[in-house]
């Protein structure tokens, strides 16, 4: 692009955008011709792919939605359930509980009443078809274990042996017994608010521990969470914040009703403001039916889109309508058509950029994001073909009708008079008498401002990238991480019970599995390695007990038990032997050794354990909660089994957020260059490569204010974070194409003001009043009942006011001084080729 020459007028790229205006204004004509069955086509076409939009499924499920599914902690996450658990996901039942007097739970009358509720929590309650705990709880089994057990409940109780009348009368004895307890493994993630001696660091007190019942007992006050309820949270989130989406779109449709046409019976646009309304719920419908037919799962995020769509996708309605009035102007025979030959053009560009940067998403290996990524790809692409048929559609009937009967006919009298008015110079000038005041403010304030002066226009352009490469810097920065408060209601109880836990029991020890593959248990050599493996796990500085924790390991316990009740068998060379009798009894702490069948996957055949496939083995570990710490222990541990040589994989489920917090930073840095690289080919094959080399800029800078003024903002680096920033990229890219695109089209051709002045005056403040209603789209999401949706409100927040910014003024800038830079270039190559020519030409005469 230079000041002296035009584009080749038979270059690819020309043919390329003939062919495509050939096709919108084709398109064009169809619709004029048959408005009524475009409409038709259009509703019916959305209602039979939105039948399938039953098959998707609503995941709540945090590791199935967040967690990279090629991730090895994924994929031992995966195994390991499919060992331990028969592949089934486990529903997890925490109680905090707490005296009602605020006194410490270290005494017999209230460690009697937790007690009772355990018992009734796992035998006594039942649901409504009569079964139990019991019945559903984990557990050994005859067929699966060779042995039945109780159910797997564990927590602190067991120093009583789920007995009340093993818990001491006296408090000091009490104390004695968690003392002997907390020497083992700390009870930190039993007790919350415990209270130490400072001198003798002996356990004193503590206030609550996880396990409600509070009608049956009223000294206690308890806390309950479970992981189905948090899930009915999950969804209830939806449900409360369904009618900010209803409150958007109407806010949408009365702006486009006042915006539209004018404020008078014969030039309102009331009725064409509100197709907003179907346009939105059949792109949605059509999105979500696709996504059934192949039986999709879904995440919250998806509710987002209906926001999004409404205030990004009625963009190109007012492009459309802006163009409209342009063509009726023009007095053009086939109005429709030539608006969707200029129109369409600039709407696919924006959609189809829209589309790839979400279609970049879809490939990211997060599955809400993924999921999410495709739903709004597919919405933006179906709302484009309405924009291009159901819409204009829409207008032409909209156009049609009469105001009102004193004024019938009116519009056909305005048209006419536009018919007659003369070809001339005066018709020019009336013309920009009759700029609209956005038009005349973008005209004559705006466009001088940002290109009279080129010393102003360079530091403009230095401001705004110095900015965004020192937001960049500090935004390097940003935490990462997802609370698992964020993705519910601010009211929800389950909000309060993570407080209480991050009040009072801060330490958070995790219990973490240590699943062993292809040991030969009856090798002493193998036995004593996976012996001094456990001892330098147990020695990290995190670990908070020996692995086996306060009752040993299932291995520990059975060598134990051969020693005592057969002393004259080999732990090595008759391991297995006597399996089932182990199991049976109550050798291990007190309690019966049966639970420990959960923890070998084996087979077991006439009491004789014959084979270990893979079993597992716990301690406790107090890494910090931040996950970079916890993937730091991660790989501490993963270097020790490897120095040992041990097959097999350490498991607690914050690993597997560690890891996917760890990898963000790559997944976000190489989508958003991905997504910048596809927009550029987009552009050059449809601008020119000076056009998308600026555009690709300007978005570039409107992702380093976005992460800078996130960290700013304390909002963490997540997988919401994630979808914004790269949604961000298809959205802010809009405001730029719709400013290039007139610029380089322009009529004035020579000149760098001149230009600007026309690109800005016919399309500013359509870009601005897009802008405007993105955000009007979106703006109640700051209401919303949940951080996660307040925190997409905010990131759309800075992508509409740094794309607009970008757009309007960035772009305006790079395009102008690069103008003059070229004609200041192209002019000293005509001087020094004259210089040469006549220095030439005196060599000669001499």
């Amino acid at each position: 692009m230079t000041a002296s020459s035009n584009p080749q007028p038979h270059s690819l790229r020309d043919r390329i955008l003939d062919s495509f205006k050939t096709i919108f204004g084709n398109l064009g004509e169809f619709v004029e011709r048959r408005p009524k069955s475009t409409i038709f086509l259009s509703i019916l076409v959305s209602i039979l792919f939105g039948l399938f939009a039953g098959g998707v499924q609503l995941e709540t499920e945090g590791v199935d939605l967040w967690i990279p599914t090629s991730s090895q902690t994924y994929k031992n996450f995966l195994e390991y359930i499919e060992i331990f658990n028969s592949g089934n996901k486990l529903n997890f039942i925490m109680f905090i509980i707490s005296a009602k007097d605020q006194s410490s739970v270290f005494t017999q009358d209230v460690l009697k009443d937790v007690m009772s509720v355990h018992k009734d929590l796992t035998e006594n309650l039942k649901m409504a078809d009569g079964s139990s705990f019991i019945n559903h709880c984990l557990k050994a089994t005859v067929a699966n274990n060779g042995v039945e057990s109780s159910c797997s409940a564990r927590n602190f109780l067991e120093i009583f042996q789920y007995n009340s009348t093993m818990i001491p009368a006296a408090e000091s004895d009490v104390l004695t017994q968690i003392n002997l307890m907390n020497d083992i493994s700390p009870i930190s993630s039993s007790f919350g608010g415990v209270i130490y001696d400072p001198i003798t660091g002996q356990v004193l007190s503590a206030d609550p521990f996880p396990e409600k019942l509070n009608e049956k007992y009223p000294n206690l006050e308890m806390q309950r969470l479970t992981s189905q309820s948090f899930d009915a949270e999950v969804v209830k989130l939806v449900a409360d914040d369904m009618p900010l989406f209803v409150g958007a779109i109407m806010i949408i449709t009365v702006f486009l009703a006042l915006t539209f046409g004018k404020l008078n019976a014969n030039e309102n646009r009331v009725l064409l403001a509100f197709v907003t309304i179907p346009q939105v719920i059949l792109s949605i419908l059509f999105a979500t039916g696709v996504q059934g037919m192949f039986g999709a799962k879904i995440s919250t995020l998806n509710f987002l889109i209906g926001f999004i769509l409404a205030g990004v996708g009625v963009d190109d309605m007012i492009v459309v309508v802006e163009f409209y009035k342009r063509a009726r102007l023009r007095n053009s025979p086939n109005v429709l058509s030539e608006t969707l030959r200029e129109a369409g053009l600039a709407v696919f560009l924006t959609s189809f950029t829209a589309v790839t940067a979400f279609m970049v998403g879809a490939f990211v290996d997060l599955p809400a994001v993924r999921s999410f990524c495709v739903c709004s790809g597919l919405a933006f692409g179906w709302n484009f073909l309405l924009n291009i048929t159901f819409f204009p559609a829409f207008l032409l009937l909209d156009e049609a009708r009469c105001g009102c009967m004193p004024c019938c006919g009116s519009r056909e009298k305005q048209r006419s008079e536009f018919e007659v008015v003369d070809q001339t110079e005066s018709e020019t000038k009336g013309k920009q008498s009759e700029l609209s005041v956005a038009e005349r403010v973008f005209a004559d304030v705006i466009t001088p401002a940002l290109s009279h002066s080129t010393a102003v226009q360079a530091f403009i352009l230095f401001f705004l990238l110095l900015t965004s490469l020192l937001l960049l810097l500090y935004g390097i920065g940003i935490p990462v991480g997802l609370k698992v408060t964020d993705v519910i209601p601010d009211n929800s109880y389950a909000v309060t019970f993570f407080d209480t836990m991050d009040d009072k029991f801060r330490s958070q020890v995790k219990r973490t599995a240590i699943t062993v593959k292809e040991v030969d248990y009856t090798s002493q050599a193998d036995v004593e390695n996976l012996t001094d493996f456990f001892s330098e796990v147990s020695n990290i500085p995190t670990a908070a007990s020996n692995v086996g924790g306060v009752f040993g390991s299932w291995l520990t316990n059975y060598h134990d038990f051969m020693a005592v009740s057969h002393p004259t068998k080999s732990i090595y060379s008759q391991f297995g032997e006597n399996w089932i009798e182990f199991l049976e009894s109550s050798t291990c702490g007190g309690n019966s050794c049966a639970a420990y069948a959960l923890d070998v996957s084996g087979s077991v055949a006439d009491g004789k354990l014959i084979t270990v496939e893979t079993a597992r083995f716990f301690y406790d570990d107090v890494t910090d909660v931040e996950t970079a710490a916890v993937w730091k222990t991660y790989n501490k541990l993963e270097a020790i089994r490897m120095k040992y040589d041990v097959e097999g994989f350490f498991y607690t489920e914050v690993f597997l957020f560690a890891e996917n917090d760890s990898l963000m930073f790559l997944y976000l840095f190489r989508s958003l260059g991905v997504t910048l690289g596809a927009i550029f080919l987009i552009m050059w094959c449809f601008c020119d490569v000076i056009s998308a080399f600026y555009i690709t800029v300007c978005v570039l800078c409107v992702d380093c204010n976005l992460l800078g003024l996130a960290r700013f903002w304390d909002i963490q680096l997540n997988s919401v974070m994630f979808t914004c920033m790269l949604m961000s990229v298809g959205l802010s890219v809009d405001y730029c194409v719709h400013i290039a695109h007139a610029f380089v089209h322009a009529a004035n051709k020579e000149d760098a003001e001149g230009r600007l002045r026309e690109a800005l005056s016919t399309l500013g403040p359509a870009v601005l009043k897009g802008g405007f209603t993105t955000l009007l789209g979106v703006c109640l999401l700051s209401g919303a009942s949940s951080t996660v949706f307040r925190m997409f409100f905010a990131l759309l927040f800075l992508t509409v006011i740094f794309g607009l910014l970008y757009g309007i003024v960035g772009l305006s800038v790079m395009l102008t001084l690069h103008m003059k830079l070229a004609t200041l270039v192209s002019g000293f190559r005509e001087r020094r080729e004259l210089s040469y020519s006549e220095r030439e030409e005196g060599d000669n005469k001499l």
